[in-house]
């Protein structure tokens, strides 16, 4: 039976491997078709087409740590997980730190799980908890 743990273990095995820019294992856990839902939009795209994406462009994630874990199993080849990430990368010659609320589906596929479809909202703000820090000072 597959746990928490496993799913978890996948999720920052696919992470590690863009820390490391190992494209291979990346694409070893994605599905035929896969998807993405993020700030800048949604994309869907084949194994080859996530290479490309991932050799593209000058950001390059250095380092990340996960909190808040949780995976629901809504059927035996279904795992949702779901987690607060903090990331470390570098875009433009400059570091940058951000922390992000990630789902990503995985599907059991003649035995082995891979990655579906991954959504990433940024952490926002508190508008609500500035304007109360605000008001006690």
């Amino acid at each position: 039976m597959t746990t928490q743990a496993d799913i978890m273990a996948l999720e920052r095995r696919f992470w590690q491997s863009m820390v490391e820019m190992d494209v291979d294992t990346a694409i070893s856990l994605l599905d035929e078709q896969s998807t993405v839902a993020g700030v800048r939009g949604i994309r869907r795209f084949a194994p080859g087409e996530y290479k490309a994406m991932a050799l593209a462009g000058d950001a390059r994630m250095t380092s990340f740590e996960f909190s808040d874990e949780s995976v629901l199993f809504p059927t035996p080849d279904v795992a949702i997980a779901s987690y607060k990430a903090k990331q470390s990368f570098t875009m433009g010659g400059r570091h940058h730190d951000m922390v992000v609320y990630d789902t990503t589906t995985w599907v059991r596929k003649q035995g082995r799980w891979v990655a579906c479809a991954h959504t990433e909202t940024p952490e926002q703000d508190d508008p609500t908890a500035a304007a109360q820090s605000t008001a006690a000072a």
